[in-house]
Formats: structure tokens, sequence, C-alpha cells
């Protein structure tokens, strides 16, 4: 194994453990009630690759946001300040009409107390993705979404949509608990699984979330390193895409062969471009 890779567990779906009428679970610290299991693999470091990924080849890259560093601004600015610069990179990265955004978010590492404030504050130990087919593929039925479309629209129909998150560590690396993100072009359709999540302390909160099965063809990648005005995009799904919808799965890894790793504070959202 090379010195730019590391050598990480990932918790994968265990798709023999599904019943057939399918599962729920939990957005709860542990993600209880998804069957797991766990895998050992290699995950390359993207910094040191002779040609940086892009969204098009790998289905993630990094981006340089017109925004104020993370570590200089109130906490309170984040959602603002980030948020703002965030759709306007992806709007000037795939020149979509509009982008809309929703469910920002903080997590943290364990080693932070923040990481205890909420159900979903935690880092996500689970290979997932945020925009499940069932929601989003061939139309879109997330409410908070359609919501804002219809803002945004003014009656025009919408004729394509990719979704993106959004994510960017604000403590200095070395990074305790990196993220893993993996090449789209390894992803095959019958990767996805699908699970029904909701949150005991967020009632309303309930979707479809497309969790993934393991497959020795994929590829896994992190970025040991960011400046304080990059921050990571990588599809969600793509509505005009190819047989696997752009999906890129990711999930939170402990990366314990780090010495003096720094406690991970991170920000990330998800978010629309829309093309009419």
């Amino acid at each position: 194994m090379s010195g730019a890779s590391v050598d990480a567990v990932l918790n994968f779906v265990d798709r023999d453990a599904i019943p057939g009428d399918g599962f729920s679970f939990n957005f709860d610290p542990a993600w209880s009630g998804i069957p797991v299991t766990a895998q050992r693999l290699e995950i390359r470091d993207a910094c040191a690759l002779d040609e940086p990924p892009t969204l098009e080849t790998y289905g993630f890259q990094k981006a340089r946001l017109d925004c104020t560093p993370l570590a200089q601004l109130d906490p309170a600015e984040f959602e603002h300040q980030w948020g703002a610069a965030v759709r306007e990179r992806i709007r000037d990265l795939t020149g979509a009409d509009a982008v809309i955004s929703w469910a920002f978010s903080a997590r943290f590492s364990e080693q932070k107390k923040d990481a205890a404030r909420s159900d979903v504050s935690n880092p996500a130990r689970r290979v997932h993705g945020d925009f499940a087919p069932t929601e989003f593929a061939t139309e879109i039925r997330h409410s908070l979404c359609r919501d804002q479309i219809a803002e945004v629209a003014q009656g025009r129909r919408l004729a394509r949509w990719i979704g993106f998150n959004a994510w960017q560590p604000f403590s200095p690396p070395p990074y305790d608990i990196p993220l893993a993100i993996c090449d789209t072009r390894t992803l095959a359709p019958g990767d996805v699984v699908i699970g029904r999540g909701s949150a005991p302390s967020m009632r309303e909160l309930e979707l479809d979330l497309p969790l993934f099965a393991w497959n020795a063809d994929q590829r896994w990648y992190y970025y040991s390193a960011f400046e304080p005005d990059e921050t990571l995009l990588f599809y969600g799904i793509d509505s005009a895409g190819p047989e696997n919808w752009r999906l890129v799965p990711h999930s939170a890894f402990d990366n314990s062969g780090v010495k003096g790793a720094n406690p991970r504070c991170s920000v990330e959202m998800r978010c629309m471009a829309l093309f009419f």
C-alpha cells in the first residue's frame, strides 16, 4: 500500500440481512437499524493524484469559494456566508439557472463535546448517499426541494436537476475522522440499497436514503488536507445521468494511522442545480 493511501474500515449495508419488504433505521449517532458489514480497504489520498479529480471524471472535486474562511467566522454566520458561496460556485461550475440548498449542518469528532449536541452532530460512519433515486431520479418528491423549486421556477418547467453535497472541514489537518468518497464510475446500480430513515429528535424527518453494498470494483478516496477556502463538492444525483445516476457514496472513517490528528470539525449542505 502506497504512502498516499490509508488502510481503514468502512461500514457497508449487509444486503443479505435485509428482509424482502425493506427496512427502516434511525438517524441516531449509531444509525441503528442498518444491517452492517465492515470492510477493510484501501482509501487513496486524492491530494496525491497527478491529475486532480473533477466532477466529470470521479464525480467529486475540490472547489475554491469566495468566502471568508470558516475559522474566521462566527458559527452563526456559517450557513449564510458559506452557503451562499457554495451555491454560487455550483452555479458557476454547472451553468444552472438556479441553485437551491437545504439541510445545512455541522459535524464534530467525538473528541469535541459538540458531537453530542444532536442526533446528527457526530460523523456519519455508514456508507450512504443523500439523494435517493426513489425521491429524486425521475421526479422530485422531497418536500423541502419542491417548495424551493416552486419559488424559483415562476411557472417554468424543470428540464433537469443535479443534486450535490458540499462538505468542508474548518479544523486544521490532519483530520482524525476524514470523509471517504467513492469514484462514481466504479459504482454499480446493484450496489444501491434504499432504506427509510427517521430521527428520534426530529419527528418531521422521515425520508428514503441510499445505502450501499460493497463490491471489489469500487475505488475509494479521501482528501488529507484542505486550504481554508476549499470545499468538497460531489454529485448526489443527476436526473440526466448514467445508469447509476452519478451517485457518490461517502462515509466518515477513523484515520487511526495518523499521529497527532486533530479532531475533525466540518460543515455540510445539500444543494440542487436547476435547469429550466
